[in-house]
């Protein structure tokens, strides 16, 4: 099982049937960090579904920049036993640009 603390959040990313949701929580004290989701960035005249690639990339660099103004700049990612490609593959590179260690 994968364990996150202050110092080394764990991250996890879920998805509804709309968006993508991702959060930041230290498991210790069992509180929720950071949060961020797809509908913070929505756009008119775009699909239903925001939860793209291209959505995954935008949040995984708005989500780096939260946990790097928090001092965060090594987490735990937990893909909650999800394959390790599209979306989630996505979303784990545009962090690692910005300097988020896993």
């Amino acid at each position: 099982m994968v364990k996150g603390t202050k110092q080394r959040p764990r991250v996890v990313l879920s998805e509804s049937n709309r968006y993508l949701r991702v959060q930041a929580i230290d498991d210790v004290v069992g509180h929720t960090l950071l949060s961020s989701s797809t509908a913070d960035f929505i756009e008119e005249n775009k699909n239903f579904s925001h939860k793209s690639k291209e959505y995954a990339k935008k949040l995984g660099e708005l989500f780096a920049e939260k946990l790097k103004k928090e001092g965060k700049k090594e987490i735990v990612f937990d893909r909650n036993a999800r394959l390790y490609h599209g979306k989630v593959k996505v979303f784990c590179e545009s962090m690692r640009q910005l300097g988020i260690n896993f």
